[in-house]
């Protein structure tokens, strides 16, 4: 029989003194306290137009917040002939808004901000760029080999008569139709039931999201300024998005080489992230500065240009059989009655309310968790939107 030799006491310390002294170590730049200054937007040109600018905070890698809005900021944009428009945090949340404005295209532009820690920041003057208009944007029923399933792919086409842009950046907004899961037409308050007016019914919702993507194309390699066929969005089956319909306005932006060279960097670092606001694995040089203290890094690309835009609508009618199921529960419950008080309500789960009535001679009352009644839940608002089809 073949034996082993135990270990000798020489390694069995070696090995303990070896491992039971190493640490995590964290570098300062994760551990620090590093937040900072991210700005998304441009300058926009047009007649009698607004221009936003979303201001907020880096995020560190330990960091568990989803994003840090810069408030209380002041703004402005500034043109080269001196002239001065400011721009607003009327919502409070970071994203700072200009009155209707109508600048002079023959003029430069930079952004101004002083940030709530009183550090001044100032972008490069940026000359506006035209942008050429949207020649269509399409979608297609595709079938999806990753996800063995299909998948509806959304695209964009345009090109430049002039053979001037060469670079792209696009964003959308969509919109979409949802439902709650029940449709009841009682309301209740101070212990009572009454009925829903029906402005005030909640089982039709429309929520309005924008895009997370940065979306770029070029066609700098190209004898001609064609952008023909570029994927902008991908909606795989069953998204509740299109459970009946989604409406997805497409905007398109000029780029010079140095903005797109940033953004395209910028995709490279966070596509797999998920979005512009999250963690950055690399710091990344735009166009602002911060003049108060020249090594405070800013994050952002300031341009200038006009937009184009057009929209596009896919009904749940051209894919059918898709549709999503909600992922949570609605269970109701049965209520008994006083039959002289029969709109007297007293159920003591908040979380509930009145669904619908049941019965014939002895009359008594369902009730159901107001999630599932209430599209708002989800998301999004009851008024329908102008732009929407009148049948869906």
């Amino acid at each position: 029989m073949k034996s082993f030799a135990k270990p000798s006491f020489f390694f069995i310390a070696f090995f303990l003194l070896n491992f039971s002294c190493r640490k995590v170590y964290n570098p300062p730049v994760i551990e620090g306290n590093n937040h900072f200054l991210a700005v998304d937007g441009y300058i926009q040109m047009g007649n009698n137009v607004s221009t936003s600018f979303t201001i907020s905070r880096s995020l560190n890698l330990n960091d568990t917040i989803p994003n840090i809005p810069e408030l209380n900021a002041q703004v402005a944009i500034q043109s080269s002939n001196g002239s001065s428009y400011p721009l607003s945090d009327f919502a409070g949340n970071g994203t700072y808004l200009s009155f209707p404005l109508t600048l002079d295209p023959t003029m430069k532009y930079q952004l101004a901000i002083t940030s709530s820690d009183g550090n001044k920041y100032i972008s490069d003057f940026v000359t506006p760029e035209p942008a050429p208009p949207i020649d269509s944007v399409t979608w297609e029923l595709v079938y999806d080999p990753l996800t063995l399933q299909n998948a509806v792919n959304v695209y964009v086409n345009a090109h430049d008569v002039n053979n001037k842009t060469h670079y792209y950046r696009w964003d959308f907004l969509e919109t979409f139709k949802h439902l709650s899961v029940f449709d009841t037409p009682w309301g209740e308050a101070n212990g009572l039931i009454f009925p829903l007016d029906t402005s005030n019914f909640t089982h039709v919702c429309w929520s309005t999201v924008h895009s997370t993507n940065i979306l770029l194309g070029s066609s700098i390699a190209l004898s001609q300024d064609v952008i023909s066929h570029i994927l902008i969005a991908n909606y795989q089956q069953n998204d509740p998005r299109m459970d009946i319909g989604n409406s997805i306005l497409v905007r398109q932006y000029p780029l010079t080489a140095e903005a797109y060279n940033y953004w395209l960097t910028v995709q490279k670092n966070s596509q797999s992230l998920g979005g512009l606001f999250d963690l950055q694995p690399a710091q990344i040089a735009g166009n602002l500065h911060c003049t108060t203290n020249p090594k405070n890094p800013a994050l952002g690309y300031v341009s200038a240009s006009s937009e184009q835009e057009q929209r596009i609508y896919i009904s749940n009618h051209s894919l059918r059989p898709w549709q999503s199921n909600p992922s949570y529960s609605c269970v109701t419950h049965l209520v008994f009655l006083d039959q002289l008080n029969l709109l007297v309500y007293n159920y003591p789960d908040t979380s509930y309310g009145p669904y619908h009535f049941d019965g014939d001679f002895i009359v008594n009352l369902i009730v159901a968790p107001k999630k599932c009644m209430d599209c708002r839940y989800q998301g999004g608002v009851t008024q329908k939107p102008p732009f929407w089809p009148p049948i869906d």
